[in-house]
Protein backbone atom coordinates (compact mmCIF):
# COMPACT_ATOMS: atom_id res chain seq x y z
CA UNK A 1 0.00 0.00 0.00
CA UNK A 2 1.57 3.17 -0.49
CA UNK A 3 1.91 6.37 1.45
CA UNK A 4 -0.78 8.09 -0.18
CA UNK A 5 -3.42 5.21 -0.04
CA UNK A 6 -2.74 5.08 3.23
CA UNK A 7 -3.52 8.67 3.91
CA UNK A 8 -6.50 7.85 2.20
CA UNK A 9 -7.66 5.12 4.22
CA UNK A 10 -7.17 7.51 7.06
CA UNK A 11 -9.70 10.36 5.64
CA UNK A 12 -12.21 7.43 4.06
CA UNK A 13 -13.05 6.65 7.93
CA UNK A 14 -14.07 10.46 8.87
CA UNK A 15 -17.33 11.19 8.75
CA UNK A 16 -19.23 13.72 6.21
CA UNK A 17 -15.53 13.99 4.31
CA UNK A 18 -14.49 13.77 0.81
CA UNK A 19 -10.76 13.18 -0.53
CA UNK A 20 -8.75 14.27 -3.09
CA UNK A 21 -5.69 14.10 -3.90
CA UNK A 22 -4.16 16.29 -6.76
CA UNK A 23 -2.55 19.88 -6.75
CA UNK A 24 -4.05 23.45 -6.00
CA UNK A 25 -4.93 24.05 -9.93
CA UNK A 26 -6.53 20.50 -10.55
CA UNK A 27 -8.42 20.80 -6.71
CA UNK A 28 -9.83 23.86 -8.01
CA UNK A 29 -11.84 22.34 -10.38
CA UNK A 30 -12.59 19.68 -9.23
CA UNK A 31 -13.58 20.92 -5.99
CA UNK A 32 -17.13 22.55 -7.83
CA UNK A 33 -17.95 18.90 -8.15
CA UNK A 34 -17.51 17.43 -4.94
CA UNK A 35 -19.05 17.49 -1.22
CA UNK A 36 -17.73 19.56 1.27
CA UNK A 37 -16.20 19.39 3.53
CA UNK A 38 -12.81 18.13 1.83
CA UNK A 39 -9.04 17.36 2.65
CA UNK A 40 -6.85 18.25 -0.09
CA UNK A 41 -3.97 15.54 -0.22
CA UNK A 42 -1.78 17.98 -2.20
CA UNK A 43 1.09 15.94 -4.18
CA UNK A 44 4.19 15.68 -2.21
CA UNK A 45 6.77 17.62 -3.52
CA UNK A 46 10.24 16.04 -1.27
CA UNK A 47 10.70 13.20 0.90
CA UNK A 48 13.32 10.73 1.99
CA UNK A 49 13.39 7.18 1.24
CA UNK A 50 14.46 5.16 4.72
CA UNK A 51 16.40 1.86 3.69
CA UNK A 52 17.28 -0.82 6.11
CA UNK A 53 18.08 -4.15 6.34
CA UNK A 54 15.15 -5.70 5.83
CA UNK A 55 12.92 -2.83 4.41
CA UNK A 56 12.73 0.35 2.66
CA UNK A 57 9.94 2.95 3.77
CA UNK A 58 8.87 6.18 1.92
CA UNK A 59 8.62 9.68 4.00
CA UNK A 60 7.06 12.17 1.99
CA UNK A 61 6.49 16.17 3.01
CA UNK A 62 2.72 16.41 2.74
CA UNK A 63 0.63 19.28 2.66
CA UNK A 64 -3.06 18.78 3.51
CA UNK A 65 -5.43 20.97 2.92
CA UNK A 66 -8.91 20.86 5.52
CA UNK A 67 -11.72 23.08 3.66
CA UNK A 68 -15.00 24.03 4.00
CA UNK A 69 -17.68 25.79 2.00
CA UNK A 70 -18.10 29.41 2.83
CA UNK A 71 -20.36 32.14 1.84
CA UNK A 72 -19.10 34.65 -0.82
CA UNK A 73 -19.17 38.14 1.38
CA UNK A 74 -18.57 36.27 4.38
CA UNK A 75 -18.99 37.65 7.82
CA UNK A 76 -15.37 37.10 10.61
CA UNK A 77 -17.74 35.53 12.92
CA UNK A 78 -19.17 32.78 10.49
CA UNK A 79 -16.30 32.08 8.54
CA UNK A 80 -14.61 31.61 12.13
CA UNK A 81 -16.74 28.98 12.72
CA UNK A 82 -15.98 27.20 9.27
CA UNK A 83 -11.98 27.59 10.18
CA UNK A 84 -12.83 26.21 13.56
CA UNK A 85 -14.43 23.43 12.00
CA UNK A 86 -11.34 23.16 9.19
CA UNK A 87 -9.79 22.84 12.58
CA UNK A 88 -11.59 19.91 14.05
CA UNK A 89 -11.28 18.06 11.12
CA UNK A 90 -7.40 18.46 11.13
CA UNK A 91 -6.87 17.35 14.68
CA UNK A 92 -9.41 14.24 13.88
CA UNK A 93 -7.43 13.26 11.19
CA UNK A 94 -4.03 13.69 13.22
CA UNK A 95 -5.50 11.31 16.10
CA UNK A 96 -6.69 9.27 13.86
CA UNK A 97 -3.17 8.60 11.71
CA UNK A 98 -1.46 8.50 14.96
CA UNK A 99 -3.86 5.67 16.52
CA UNK A 100 -3.69 3.95 12.62
CA UNK A 101 -0.20 2.09 13.17
CA UNK A 102 0.43 2.97 9.86
CA UNK A 103 3.16 6.05 10.43
CA UNK A 104 5.43 7.23 13.08
CA UNK A 105 3.37 9.69 15.39
CA UNK A 106 3.21 12.77 14.91
CA UNK A 107 3.51 15.30 18.40
CA UNK A 108 4.82 18.55 19.33
CA UNK A 109 3.77 21.51 17.37
CA UNK A 110 2.05 21.13 14.04
CA UNK A 111 1.61 24.85 12.74
CA UNK A 112 -1.00 25.28 10.22
CA UNK A 113 -2.23 28.63 8.18
CA UNK A 114 -5.58 29.71 6.86
CA UNK A 115 -6.50 30.23 3.44
CA UNK A 116 -9.52 32.66 2.30
CA UNK A 117 -10.05 32.84 -1.44
CA UNK A 118 -7.41 31.09 -2.33
CA UNK A 119 -9.31 28.87 -4.74
CA UNK A 120 -12.32 29.91 -7.37
CA UNK A 121 -15.09 27.71 -5.18
CA UNK A 122 -15.72 29.94 -2.15
CA UNK A 123 -13.58 28.09 0.32
CA UNK A 124 -11.80 28.15 3.84
CA UNK A 125 -9.49 26.53 5.23
CA UNK A 126 -6.24 25.28 6.93
CA UNK A 127 -3.12 23.41 5.20
CA UNK A 128 -0.59 21.67 7.78
CA UNK A 129 2.60 20.27 6.72
CA UNK A 130 3.54 16.82 8.12
CA UNK A 131 6.64 14.39 7.21
CA UNK A 132 5.22 11.10 7.41
CA UNK A 133 6.88 8.22 7.95
CA UNK A 134 5.45 4.61 7.48
CA UNK A 135 6.12 1.69 10.22
CA UNK A 136 6.01 -0.82 7.80
CA UNK A 137 7.28 -0.06 4.05
CA UNK A 138 8.46 -2.10 1.73
CA UNK A 139 9.85 -6.13 2.36
CA UNK A 140 12.96 -6.15 0.87
CA UNK A 141 14.39 -9.50 2.53
CA UNK A 142 14.74 -11.88 -0.59
CA UNK A 143 13.03 -10.30 -3.38
CA UNK A 144 14.52 -9.25 -6.70
CA UNK A 145 14.89 -4.92 -7.44
CA UNK A 146 11.90 -5.43 -9.08
CA UNK A 147 9.32 -6.91 -7.12
CA UNK A 148 11.08 -4.50 -4.59
CA UNK A 149 10.23 -1.56 -6.82
CA UNK A 150 7.39 -2.76 -8.59
CA UNK A 151 5.55 -5.59 -6.91
CA UNK A 152 5.24 -8.69 -8.21
CA UNK A 153 4.29 -9.83 -11.35
CA UNK A 154 1.97 -12.29 -11.76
Amino acid sequence: MTVEQKIKKIVDSMEGVSYLFDNWQTANIRLDKIKLPAVLNLLPVSGTFNLGRQQLRDCPNCMMAFMDKTKFDFDGTENDAVIEGCKNKAKEFILLLNRSGMFKEISGDIPYSVFYDKLDVNVTGIVIQLKLEEIMGTVICNKSVKEIVYGSRN
